[in-house]
C-alpha cells in the first residue's frame, strides 16, 4: 500500500490551478485540508478550470480529499448544474434513501431537510447502501444568517484516531445495518426506495444482497451487511467508510430512546458484523474520533465544496435564518 500512496503522491507536481486568475491554499494547514481555489480574475469560469485541468483536480482531490471553489459566484441552480456536467457520465441518483432530501433537477437536490435547530452527524454519503457515490458536490445558493456550516472531515484520520480494539474488531467483522420502515419513526418504504411497487422493492434487496421482511403493509424490515473499513480504490489508503455511527441507537435522543419500548422500534439500527451489539461507550469514541478530524467554515454565497466521499465525511451545524445548500452526486 505505501508503494501504491508513494507512485501516486509523486503524480503530484505544478499546481496548475495556481496563476494570475487564480490563487490556491490550505484552508487548515494543522489538518492539511480542504484545499482552496480562489479566483482572482473574472475571466475565468470554475468548469473551464476544471475541465482544462481534469488530471490535477482529480489528483488534488485524492490528495486533500476536499476542494473549495470560492469566488466563481456559482449562486443559481443553473450555473451548478453548468458545473456538475462535467460530471455527467458520472451521475448518480440517490436512491435508498435515508433522509428526506428533493430534486430540483436532474441529480441536484436541495440537501437534507432536517429541521434548522438540530445537527446532522457526519457521515460519508450512502456509504451504508450497496451502491454508493465516489464524489459529492456542494453548492452554496444561500448561506444561513446564523452558522449552518458543513462540517468535513477526514476519514484516513479518523482510522488513525479510533481505538485499536474497536477499529479491529470493525476490520474483521463489518458492519450490520438494520432499517424499520414505518413512515412514523423515520421514513416509509415508499420514500426510501422511490416506488409503491412492493414487487420492485423486493426485487431491488435481492438484487442487492438485502435481507427483507413485511412486518405490515406498512412497515418494511431490512438488514445488511457491508465493509466498515475501506481500501480506497486510487491511493490504497485505509478509510473509515460506514454509517455505524451515524445509525447507531446511540446517536438518537434520549427522548426518543425515551419513548421507545425496545430496539425494534428503531428506525435504524447499526451492530458489529458478527451480530454483537456496539456499545455506548465505543460509539462515543467514534464521535470524539470524527470531531478530532473535523474542519469547519463558513459558508459564502457562491462556494462550490467537491469531496471524495470515500476520503471525506461530512454533517451540518444548526442554523438560523434562510439557507439553500444544493448537492450533485457522482
Amino acid at each position: 500500500m505505501e508503494n501504491k500512496l508513494q507512485n501516486f503522491e509523486n503524480t503530484l507536481e505544478k499546481d496548475h490551478f495556481t496563476n494570475q486568475q487564480t490563487e490556491t491554499f490550505i484552508l487548515n494547514d494543522k489538518l492539511g485540508f480542504p484545499k482552496v481555489i480562489k479566483r482572482k480574475e473574472e475571466t475565468i469560469e470554475l468548469s473551464d478550470l476544471i475541465n482544462e485541468n481534469r488530471e490535477q483536480y482529480e489528483d488534488d482531490l485524492r490528495k486533500y480529499g476536499a476542494i473549495l471553489a470560492r469566488g466563481f459566484n456559482i449562486d443559481t441552480v443553473e450555473k451548478f448544474k453548468n458545473v456538475t456536467q462535467g460530471f455527467q457520465n458520472e451521475s448518480l441518483a440517490y436512491t435508498l434513501r435515508s433522509s428526506p432530501r428533493y430534486e430540483i433537477t436532474e441529480n441536484v437536490y436541495v440537501s437534507t431537510t432536517y429541521p434548522e435547530d438540530e445537527s446532522i452527524n457526519m457521515h460519508s454519503e450512502s456509504s451504508y447502501a450497496p451502491s454508493h457515490p465516489s464524489k459529492i458536490i456542494f453548492c452554496c445558493i444561500i448561506p444561513a444568517h446564523y452558522r449552518g456550516e458543513t462540517p468535513i472531515a477526514d476519514n484516513r484520520l479518523i482510522v488513525k484516531n479510533i481505538r485499536e480494539d474497536i477499529l479491529e474488531k470493525f476490520k474483521t467483522t463489518g458492519v450490520i445495518y438494520k432499517r424499520n420502515l414505518t413512515g412514523l419513526l423515520g421514513m416509509s418504504w415508499e420514500e426510501v426506495f422511490q416506488t409503491s411497487d412492493k414487487k420492485a422493492v423486493e426485487e431491488d434487496c435481492i438484487n442487492n444482497g438485502m435481507d427483507f421482511k413485511w412486518i405490515t403493509d406498512t412497515h418494511l424490515e431490512l438488514s445488511w451487511k457491508k465493509k466498515a473499513i475501506w481500501e480506497h480504490p486510487v491511493t490504497g489508503e485505509l478509510v473509515w467508510f460506514n454509517h455505524a455511527m451515524f445509525f447507531n441507537k446511540y446517536s438518537f435522543s434520549e427522548d426518543l430512546l425515551d419513548f421507545i419500548s425496545s430496539d425494534d422500534e428503531l428506525p435504524n439500527n447499526t451492530y458489529y458484523g458478527d451480530g454483537s451489539e456496539i456499545s455506548k461507550e465505543e460509539i462515543e469514541n467514534i464521535k470524539e474520533a470524527y470531531q478530532k478530524a473535523i474542519v469547519e467554515f463558513p459558508w459564502e454565497k457562491g462556494d462550490v465544496l467537491f469531496l471524495d466521499n470515500m476520503l471525506m465525511s461530512h454533517g451540518r451545524n444548526p442554523y438560523k435564518g434562510d439557507r439553500k445548500i444544493i448537492v450533485s452526486i457522482s
